[in-house]
């Protein structure tokens, strides 16, 4: 699947809103979102906001793509560089997802099951693309990374892909429900490396 999105160029006032309404959902989700919240946020009337996004579904979707940008973008990046270790590559993704929970309040997990019960096909048939493109990713790199030898062969690309998403996507509901800073970061200082170390077949390797 290509992964690469053709949004167009958001204007510096649609950012904002995008910025504003990201903080209403960090704060209290999608489900008490209303687009007279935002307005209040950006400090417009809702008839201004309509003039910049045409339905509360549109600036949705730009909510979407934000969280493509912040969380796919850099890891398509990652996937991409063949100059590094595929195991290396693995680590820096979760690192790098982990490093977008711990910094914007779970947003991604948030939005993902809030959007799919939401009843949007929509809403949920873009989230489904996001995270198609996110586990393509990671399988790809799995898979390239068994046929190197460099990453192990005993599970199939497609579980190991599943292994690696479902450890910062638990995380992230730990941050969101049961919040210990020390804890993450033992997610970070142990888990990580633990899973670096079990699937890179390089010998010598600690953890």
């Amino acid at each position: 699947m290509d992964t690469t999105n053709n949004k167009s160029t958001l204007t510096p006032r649609q950012e904002e809103i995008i910025d504003r309404t990201l903080e209403l959902v960090r704060e209290g989700g999608l489900g008490s979102l209303t687009t007279r919240k935002i307005a209040e946020r950006v400090g417009f009337t809702e008839g201004a906001l309509f003039r910049h996004y045409p339905s509360k579904q549109a600036l949705l979707l730009g909510l979407m793509d934000r969280l493509e940008d912040m969380l796919v973008g850099p890891i398509r990046v990652i996937a991409g560089d063949d100059a590094v270790n595929a195991a290396e590559r693995l680590e820096r993704i979760i690192r790098h997802h982990t490093s977008v929970v711990r910094e914007h309040d779970s947003l991604p997990i948030l939005l993902l099951a809030e959007a799919s019960a939401s009843g949007d096909p929509v809403l949920v048939d873009r989230m489904r693309a996001i995270f198609h493109g996110y586990l393509s990713l990671l399988e790809g790199v799995s898979r390239e990374g068994q046929a190197r030898d460099e990453v192990t062969s005993e599970i199939r690309p497609d579980c190991l892909a599943l292994l690696l998403l479902g450890a910062p996507a638990a995380l992230a509901i730990r941050h969101r429900l049961l919040p210990d800073a020390r804890a993450e970061d033992r997610f970070e200082e142990t888990l990580i490396p633990f899973l670096r170390a079990t699937i890179d077949t390089r010998e010598g390797r600690n953890i």
